[in-house]
């Protein structure tokens, strides 16, 4: 019997479902990190507001978009949407609506896709919230980088009004002065923890959820017809 020919999501169909959801996420992630670089700077004093709203966030852009498109296409093709469509006994006859356009079984095919679609907007969820959590957990690299810009953006000497009453190079003044950096770096770094740990659930209540681990089925981010469209633009 000659081999049954398998129709199923290739690179051009992974790379391009991949980066449809990359698209899809662009905006509700660009809107997340303003929220969250307008927060940052309020801890920065006017005399040194950094050029742009996310300059801060600038480790966490170039990392996540270094790194998205792998992590997401692992996550949904390898991962879970793989293999043939083909059910036992004899493995060679689709089900209905295999490959496409609704195919009820878990496989590498477009209609899967579609079918349980509830599942890959998930994976594409998670994925991409995982990722974000990661970049700015306390100890990563990206949480250094931005941590050690900020600092260096809202370390102050000591109030002018003080300073009239200390002699310049003395014991006293410099004590005074490494005693008010030191304790605004300790204030910064844990306002700057708080609000770096709001991502996750920032972007949870974008997407329709609670912000409690609660997603309510992400309907904000979701963008179903018009995606499942997409997936079945490939063969």
């Amino acid at each position: 019997m000659a081999p049954v020919a398998v129709l199923a999501c290739e690179k051009d169909c992974m790379d391009g479902v991949t980066q449809r959801w990359i698209d899809n996420y662009a905006l509700p992630i660009q809107t997340l990190l303003t929220n969250i670089g307008n927060q940052i700077n309020q801890l920065v004093p006017p005399t040194a507001q950094p050029p742009t709203v996310t300059y801060f966030l600038q480790p966490v852009q170039a990392t996540y978009n270094s790194e998205i498109s792998s992590a997401l296409e692992t996550a949904i093709f390898p991962s879970y949407f793989h293999g043939k469509c083909q059910l036992p006994p004899d493995f060679t006859i689709n089900p209905p609506g295999c490959p496409n356009p609704n195919c009820p079984v878990v496989c590498g095919t477009p209609g899967s896709l579609v079918h349980f679609y509830g599942k890959l907007r998930y994976i594409a969820y998670n994925t991409t919230l995982h990722m974000l959590e990661n970049l700015v957990k306390p100890g990563s690299e990206t949480y250094k980088e931005i941590e050690q810009t900020v600092l260096e953006h809202t370390t102050n000497p000591p109030p002018r009004m003080f300073k009239r009453f200390i002699p310049r190079g003395s014991l006293i003044g410099n004590d005074y002065s490494k005693f008010l950096k030191n304790r605004r770096s300790a204030d910064v770094k844990s306002q700057l923890q708080v609000i770096l740990k709001s991502l996750g659930p920032q972007l949870e209540k974008m997407c329709g959820g609670n912000g409690d681990g609660t997603t309510n089925g992400l309907p904000d981010c979701s963008w179903e017809q018009a995606t499942k469209a997409y997936i079945l633009t490939f063969p």
